[in-house]
Parts: C-alpha cells; sequence; structure tokens
C-alpha cells in the first residue's frame, strides 16, 4: 500500500467508523427496510456519505486542530488514543491533511446533493448536521471537544441523526422504536468515547488551548462513573426498543458485554482500557450488525464486509482498534 494511500485509509480509522457510522446506518436502513423494503442503492450512499462525513472530514478536522493544540503530540503512553499518528509517522503533512479535508467536503457536497436529488429535500438536513457536527466537534467557535459536556453533546446528537437519517432515505417515517434505538446506538457510541479519553488526561490538560474534556473535568473516579452511566442509558434504550422489536435483541445484548468491559475497566491502566475499549468497540460492532440482519436479512453482505475491513484494519493499524477522533 502506497505511503499516501495508507495515510488516508489510517486517517479514516476504520474500526472506529464501524461502531459509529456504519452501525448506525446500517440498523437504521435495517429498521426501515423491515417495514417497507430495502432500497441498496440508497443505503450504499448513505454509507459513503457517512465514512467520508466521520472517517474523513470530522477525522481530519479533529487530526489537526489536536497536532495544533499539541495533545497529539504529548509523549503519554497511549496505544488506541492519541490521533491517527500519521502526522508523527511522517505519512502525511498537516498540508496534506488540509487538501484531503478539502478533497472530503467535495465529495461529501457531491454525494449529499446527489442524495437529495434522488430522494427528496427530506434527506438534507441530516446531512447539513452531520457536516456541521463533524466541524464543530473540533473547530472554534463551538470546539466542543474541548469544552466538557459539550463533545459527548455533539456526538450524541451526530449518531442519532445517522441512524434517523438512514431510516428517513429508506422511505418510511421512524416510528417510536427506530427512535429509541438511535438514543440507544448514539448512548453506547459516546459512552466508548469517554473511555477512548481516559489515557489521554495528561495530553488534553497540557494543550494549548487546554482539551477540558469530561473526563479531565471529572477526573478518573467520576469519569469512570460518568461512561458506565452512558453504557447503562444504551443498554436500558436497546432493551426499551427490544419489546418493541424483538429482533433488536442481539443489540441489548451486545450492549451488554459493553457494561461488563466497563465496569472492569481500570482508567488508569494502558492495558486495560486498551482491552476493555477492544471489547466495547467489538460488542457494539457485532451487536447492531446482528440486529441489522436478523431485520433485514438481504444486508448479510455488509455484516461480511464489515468482517473483512475489521480484519485488514487490525492488520494494517498501528494499534489493536484504530483511534476515534477525540
Amino acid at each position: 500500500m502506497g505511503k499516501t494511500l495508507r495515510a488516508v485509509w489510517l486517517e479514516v480509522r476504520v474500526i472506529p467508523v464501524l461502531l459509529w457510522s456504519f452501525s448506525a446506518l446500517t440498523l437504521g436502513t435495517a429498521l426501515a427496510a423491515a417495514r417497507g423494503g430495502l432500497a441498496g442503492w440508497y443505503y450504499a450512499g448513505a454509507v459513503v456519505l457517512g465514512v467520508l462525513i466521520q472517517g474523513l472530514v470530522a477525522h481530519t478536522v479533529n487530526e489537526l486542530e489536536d497536532w495544533r493544540s499539541g495533545t497529539d503530540r504529548h509523549p503519554s503512553p497511549r496505544l488506541i488514543s492519541g490521533g491517527s499518528k500519521v502526522i508523527v509517522s511522517g505519512l502525511i503533512t498537516t498540508r496534506g491533511l488540509r487538501r484531503l479535508l478539502i478533497a472530503a467536503l467535495a465529495a461529501t457536497t457531491a454525494l449529499g446533493l446527489a442524495l437529495v436529488w434522488a430522494r427528496g429535500p427530506v434527506v438534507l438536513p441530516f446531512g447539513l448536521l452531520g457536516v456541521a457536527g463533524a466541524v464543530a466537534y473540533s473547530q472554534p467557535p463551538l470546539r466542543a471537544a474541548y469544552r466538557p459536556l459539550a463533545g459527548e453533546a455533539v456526538a450524541f446528537l451526530c449518531v442519532v441523526v445517522c441512524v434517523v437519517g438512514a431510516h428517513v432515505l429508506q422511505g418510511p417515517t421512524p416510528d417510536a422504536t427506530a427512535l429509541v434505538a438511535a438514543v440507544a446506538v448514539a448512548a453506547y457510541a459516546v459512552s466508548m468515547l469517554m473511555v477512548h479519553h481516559y489515557l489521554d488526561r495528561e495530553a488534553d490538560r497540557s494543550a494549548d488551548p487546554p482539551k477540558l474534556t469530561t473526563i479531565v473535568w471529572l477526573g478518573p473516579v467520576r469519569g469512570r462513573r460518568y461512561a458506565i452511566g452512558w453504557c447503562l442509558v444504551a443498554l436500558a434504550a436497546a432493551i426499551a426498543a427490544s419489546a418493541g422489536q424483538p429482533r433488536l435483541l442481539p443489540l441489548a445484548a451486545g450492549y451488554a458485554a459493553g457494561l461488563a468491559a466497563h465496569l472492569r475497566c481500570r482508567p488508569d491502566d494502558v492495558g486495560s482500557v486498551t482491552a476493555c475499549e477492544t471489547v466495547i468497540i467489538v460488542a457494539g460492532i457485532a451487536g447492531a450488525l446482528l440486529a441489522s440482519v436478523l431485520l433485514a436479512p438481504a444486508l448479510w453482505w455488509a455484516v461480511a464486509g464489515a468482517a473483512a475491513v475489521f480484519a485488514l484494519e487490525s492488520r494494517l493499524a498501528p494499534t489493536p482498534a484504530g483511534t476515534v477522533a477525540g
């Protein structure tokens, strides 16, 4: 794999994308397909758009800001967190990342307008919210990732938008079960993000401006409880959604496994955080995708593709589970 292509691949950070936008878009699509059939091209367009917005726009903007502030340059021991490491490894320059961001924004605009043309203006707000959230998470004036509670609020909203937007793109209006499932997926993603911030505390504290994440603000003990709280919300919402649609039970089972990892995680231990975050990611992906296949069996190929990409990323990425914008 060429140097530039490898840099782009690592910047996408495939495994977190599978947990966040891919799982959310696939589950939203499956919930709609269970009610009215699957529009495969709309699903494919949504996935590509999700990869562009989260994998390239959000991650590139975050990488540039975290490199500028210094948090990604800090020597604290981190395996999964600390950015994609494409700059420090010499795979790409900050100028190259800016060019990648411009290209990603152009592709996002073109694909987004194509989906609006095909499906109608009803889907436009979802794309606009996704892009706005991707930028506002890291960039002024909001710079949500650098403020306690704000980062989670933006992340939560963006994942809800993925689930609901994918559902609307397929045609049917989301029902109560779909909305509760969206809450579950979004809350679980935020719980993983909090674990992701455990080992970044010293680096974030020393950044300029300081990156005052909720974990830095609360400290490791209360921060761990906060992360567990988000996972409990996710599990409760998944159970509630399963009551309305029993084929969502794998989602609840996956989130229960994730909760067990949260409970045994030690925020100051590099090995513990790395192992537990990996379990949380894998359990979340598996739960969402298995539920999606039960809802819409035609999506089996999406699960097979995700498994293949997961295996490839595990070989290429510099860490066990990649990284996520943080």
